[in-house]
């Protein structure tokens, strides 16, 4: 067990989790981060937790329902991170995680999808470690409208 507070976000975090996000390659105005999280807590959908150590978010956990018409409710792991090279980074990940799941099961999910870039090694170990399967391989595909 880590010496990290896992809490729920808030809005305060907005320039943590902006630098987190940077750090994984997602170049994101920091006040459309202040903003995306204002709406994420008002809509009430989502699932996002941090750890924060010493005053400062160190990762997050973000998961959105993945509703279809072939499998029952999922949570979908948009975002999964903590802050690469930080003293105890596979403890507080793995509080960081336990947490997580325990919220989707709290909120009625039946399991736990995501996807994942293949060079995140860490996060692969992590969640298979966890009873994560490999079910496919995907492209991932993105379209922006102007």
């Amino acid at each position: 067990m880590s010496n990290a507070v896992i809490r729920m976000i808030e809005t305060k975090d907005f320039e943590d989790i902006h630098n987190l996000n940077n750090e994984l390659g997602y170049t994101y105005d920091k006040e459309k981060v202040y903003k995306k999280i204002i709406s994420l807590l008002e809509a009430g959908n989502d699932i996002i937790l941090v750890a924060e150590k010493d005053g400062h978010v160190i990762g997050y956990a973000h998961g959105a329902p993945y509703e279809t018409l072939y499998a029952d409710n999922l949570l979908n792991t948009v975002c999964f991170c903590v802050k690469e090279g930080t003293a105890d980074e596979e403890s507080i990940a793995n509080d960081l995680y336990d947490a997580f799941e325990e919220r989707a099961k709290r909120n009625g999910y039946k399991g736990m999808r995501l996807s994942l870039d293949q060079s995140r090694s860490k996060a692969h170990e992590l969640f298979l470690k966890h009873g994560f399967q490999t079910k496919r391989s995907l492209y991932h595909c993105i379209k922006y409208f102007d």
